[in-house]
C-alpha cells in the first residue's frame, strides 16, 4: 500500500474524474477573506463542508435497525454552523467522489478544528465507492464551536493498493451514490 502525494491525487482527478468539483491547488483565502483551507495538499485532499446538514432530535434514540430522526437544517449564505458542546451533527461534503477500484481513501479531521474539540469522523473510501461523503461531526469540547460551510473540514488521504476481487459498487454497498446530503445510518 503507497500513500499517494500531490501530483499522483493530481493525475486520478484529471484522468479518472476522483474529485468534483477539484482545487488543484490549497485554497487558503476566496472573496471573504482567509478560510479554513481546502484542496489538493502535499498528501492528501481537504474536503469542504457543504451547507446541508441534520441535527439528532434529543428524544430520539440512536439504534442502526431504525431511523434515528435527524432533523435537516441548512445554513444560508456559508453562515456558520454552530455544534452545542458534547453534541454531534451530520455533514456533508462538497466534493463528489469516485473511487477508482485500486485506490483507498481514509479520512482524517483538520487540526484547525481539532485543537477546538472537533472530531470529524468518515469510515474508509472504498475501492469502487462513488458519492458525497457523509461527515459525522463531534464537539468534543466543553463549549459550541462554528464550523463554516465552502471552507475545509477534513483531510482525505488515498493509498494505491491491489484491486480487491470485489469492488464497492460490485457489492451494491448500502451508501453507494450518496446525494449531497447527509445520509443516516441503515442496515
Amino acid at each position: 500500500m503507497t500513500l499517494l502525494c500531490d501530483w499522483q491525487i493530481a493525475d486520478l482527478i484529471r484522468e479518472r474524474e476522483m474529485i468534483s468539483p477539484a482545487a488543484l491547488n490549497q485554497v487558503r483565502e476566496n472573496e471573504t477573506g482567509r478560510v479554513v483551507s481546502y484542496g489538493l495538499s502535499s498528501a492528501g485532499y481537504d474536503i469542504r463542508l457543504s451547507e446541508d446538514f441534520s441535527v439528532p432530535q434529543s428524544a430520539s434514540i440512536g439504534d442502526p435497525h431504525f431511523p434515528t430522526g435527524h432533523i435537516p437544517l441548512r445554513s444560508v449564505n456559508g453562515a456558520a454552523i454552530q455544534i452545542a458542546a458534547g453534541h454531534h451533527i451530520l455533514g456533508v461534503s462538497m466534493e463528489k467522489f469516485t473511487i477508482p477500484s485500486d485506490v483507498v481513501g481514509v479520512c482524517v479531521g483538520k487540526s484547525t478544528y481539532a485543537r477546538l474539540g472537533i472530531v470529524v469522523n468518515v469510515t474508509p473510501l472504498e475501492p469502487g465507492w462513488a458519492g458525497y461523503l457523509t461527515l459525522e461531526i463531534h464537539n468534543a469540547s466543553a463549549r459550541p464551536v462554528n464550523v463554516y460551510p465552502g471552507q475545509g473540514i477534513a483531510q482525505i488521504m488515498f493509498h494505491r493498493i491491489s484491486e480487491p476481487d470485489t469492488s464497492y459498487a460490485d457489492r451494491k454497498g448500502k451508501y453507494q451514490d450518496q446525494p449531497n446530503k447527509p445520509v443516516e445510518s441503515k442496515l
